[in-house]
């Protein structure tokens, strides 16, 4: 094999590298933000709940945590974040396993085939997944290129490139 097609290896192996690394910050993030919001919930629920029990306060005010008690609630059942983020964590862990099967073939000892399977698998990964926030998915990719040592192939912040231009004469 010659140093170009070995380079182009390298660099393939590096992008698949990277792509994994931050499909796994990503859905690490997603999960926390999930349980964060589902453990809001519950402690509001948990005080209001207390409050409106013990009686100790006016009646507006038992109103109110009441609403907020049932307001909660309805947000947690509906928009279901407690599933969303175990569903988070068995992405990340799926993200995880593919980097270790790449850690395991060797920086150096790799083939051409096994690339095509990563980058196969990354590919049924992603399919499964619900869309990204792209803030999110930007800042999760920055740090991925940071511990990699990679430089971002789309530099710049996702609001720049998504909103329309504004021109003012």
């Amino acid at each position: 094999m010659d140093k170009a097609d070995w380079d182009y290896l390298c660099d393939r192996r590096g992008d698949i590298r990277l792509r994994a690394l931050a499909n796994r910050m990503y859905q690490q993030e997603r999960q926390r933000i999930f349980e964060t919001r589902e453990g809001l919930v519950k402690v509001a629920s948990l005080v209001a709940g207390s409050v409106a029990l013990a009686n100790v306060t006016r009646p507006d005010v038992i109103r109110w945590s009441a609403a907020v008690i049932f307001a909660g609630t309805a947000m947690a059942l509906v928009f279901a974040w407690g599933s969303k983020a175990r569903d988070a964590a068995r992405r990340s862990a799926e993200w995880a396993n593919l980097e270790k099967e790449m850690e395991e073939a060797g920086e150096r000892t790799f083939t051409e085939p096994q690339l095509a399977v990563w980058a196969g698998k990354c590919n049924g990964l992603e399919a499964g997944e619900p869309a990204m926030h792209p803030g999110l998915w930007e800042r999760c990719y920055l740090r991925a290129c940071e511990a990699l040592g990679s430089k971002p192939k789309t530099p710049g912040r996702w609001w720049d490139r998504v909103r329309p231009a504004i021109v003012i004469h």
